[in-house]
């Protein structure tokens, strides 16, 4: 005598796959966005976690040379943060005065990609429609959001802090 499933089985079987997945596809909807944000947030972390080695390397040595640019002068303000993070907007590595390993601009990208769109203002674009704006206050030595495009400061705060 054979033994087999019978079709009742198999449906239910069916059934309960199908429960399944419609319990797990929503879990896995946003993690590429939540992969971004992350990633997003490990850079800017890692760019404000630079900027304040340098501010206490500064405090601690009397007449701290700062100089990422080889130029002979320091590139420190009075405050001992750096005046710039990487050599200006059409850079293609980004804070590359502050990170050992840069971080690439957007070349030919139009998303998921760092842009410098003017002296120490940079974005993440995520899409065409979503874009979020940090701001390097040399003065106070910090990464500060504003309103981006789809993305409001404060959303932007709770991306990268």
């Amino acid at each position: 005598m054979k033994k087999s499933f019978t079709l009742i089985e198999l449906i239910f079987v069916i059934v309960i796959i199908g429960v399944l997945a419609s319990v797990a596809v929503p879990k896995f909807k946003n993690l590429t966005t939540h992969a971004k944000s992350s990633g997003v947030k490990s850079v800017v972390t890692s760019v404000q976690s630079s900027i304040d080695n340098i501010h206490g390397k500064w405090i601690i040595n009397d007449n701290y040379i700062w100089d990422p640019d080889g130029d002979g002068n320091t590139n420190l303000n009075n405050e001992g943060y750096p005046t710039s993070l990487d050599s200006g907007k059409d850079e293609t590595s980004l804070f590359k005065y502050v990170l050992k390993i840069p971080v690439p601009s957007c070349g030919g990208r139009t998303q998921s990609c760092w842009k410098e769109y003017d002296d120490n203002r940079y974005e993440y674009i995520y899409s065409s429609n979503k874009i979020l704006k940090i701001d390097y206050n040399a003065t106070a030595g910090t990464l500060e959001c504003i309103d981006g495009v789809g993305i409001t400061k404060e959303k932007c705060e709770q991306t990268i802090y």
